[in-house]
């Protein structure tokens, strides 16, 4: 006779063959008052989530420890611990045969556990196409004979100087769940959001510094008065000569946010709008204005998400670029919800779904590959 424990993770790891299957389910049948306690059993989802969690880590490991959690079952009765562990093998193999049942549509990809945050990740492609993975910290990066960067703790630094008359251009490309910081080589730092696009010179020449971007980035620029640093943006241009501001590009409208410092907003080749402390700027078809608490805007870079009377289906478009999930809202009505609230951006998206539907009485559901919210 296999051990019981043995065929529990052999189950978990879907290695249970034809015959051990065939054995476990006559083994139950054989138990009397089972079906109403497997039904209980089956509910709880603890032994595959641990087992999922141990084996991300160590595969092998996460037998053994799974095998030691089960044992220690033992201690508190010998005598229903045949039970117990037939029943949980039980419970298992109804899941197994539901399944079986089911499409394979149907079937959840993943548990909300499962879901993990961002994190510092970025590739940098050069402009003849290579590309470079920047998740890791502490290397040189030699491009040529006078041109390298140096990666460390999330960013990557320029060297300065390099001074040319048609300067190559790199692209920082900051994929779904992740998020980069640069220093360019004129010293202006670059915090950059998930699913977005930095593109630069290596180093800059001319009478001003120009980059682009795509998606969301928070700038702190080097002061030089002879030179002006321009952000293209979408249908927005930045202009300013050392200043902190917020770009966001996500929507079909740029927003730009002035932390300090003074900047002029201006749509292509049209006219100029200043901004002040503590303004945004929506660019559309014209430029609007207005006062705004710019903690929102750039709680982000503080690895925060801080929202503001917003409506659910724009923080569910915050969280699927930064957990990398998607969201999909059943609802109109719940889609138009209002939130106002914080939380830390390392906190799992159970913890934050699980706010959602404690607050507003709707129900949150992974079905397939996505997570479903509805009433």
């Amino acid at each position: 006779m296999k051990c019981i424990e043995q065929l529990i993770a052999k189950y978990l790891t879907k290695n249970l063959s034809e015959e051990e299957t065939e054995y476990l389910r006559r083994w139950v049948e054989e138990l009397p008052g089972r079906e109403e306690y497997l039904r209980r059993l089956a509910e709880r989802n603890d032994f595959s989530v641990k087992y999922r969690r141990y084996e991300a880590v160590d595969a092998e490991g996460a037998k053994r420890r799974f095998l030691r959690k089960i044992r220690r079952r033992q201690i508190f009765d010998t005598t229903h611990w045949a039970w117990y562990s037939a029943a949980a093998v039980a419970a298992l193999i109804v899941v197994s045969v539901w399944f079986s049942r089911t499409s394979e549509s149907e079937a959840p990809a993943f548990l909300l556990t499962e879901v993990a945050p961002g994190t510092t990740q970025a590739v940098l492609v050069l402009e003849n196409g290579s590309e470079f993975s920047l998740t890791r910290g502490g290397e040189t990066i030699a491009f040529d004979d006078s041109l390298s960067a140096r990666t460390e703790d999330g960013a990557i630094t320029y060297n300065p100087g390099h001074a040319v008359k048609s300067p190559e251009y790199h692209t920082l490309v900051v994929p779904r769940g992740g998020e980069y910081r640069i220093t360019l080589s004129d010293g202006t730092r670059v915090h950059i959001n998930a699913d977005s696009k930095l593109r630069f010179p290596v180093a800059f020449s001319g009478s001003e510094r120009r980059v682009q971007l795509s998606g969301e980035a928070y700038f702190e620029v080097a002061k030089e008065a002879a030179r002006p640093f321009v952000v293209e943006a979408g249908a927005a241009r930045v202009r300013q000569y050392g200043t902190i501001f917020n770009i966001n590009t996500y929507n079909d409208a740029a927003e730009v946010v002035l932390v300090s410092g003074a900047i002029g907003v201006s749509r292509e080749n049209g006219a100029e709008v200043s901004l002040a402390p503590g303004q945004l700027a929506v660019c559309d078809e014209g430029i609007e204005v207005r006062d705004v608490d710019v903690l929102p805007y750039i709680a982000w870079t503080k690895g925060r998400f801080t929202f503001d009377d917003e409506r659910l289906v724009d923080i569910a478009e915050d969280l699927m670029r930064w957990y990398d999930v998607e969201i999909e809202i059943l609802d109109p009505e719940i889609a138009d919800m209002r939130f106002t609230g914080s939380v830390g951006r390392d906190q799992s998206i159970e913890h934050i779904m699980n706010a959602i539907s404690y607050t507003q009485n709707v129900r949150v559901e992974v079905k397939e590959n996505k997570i479903e919210i509805f009433k």
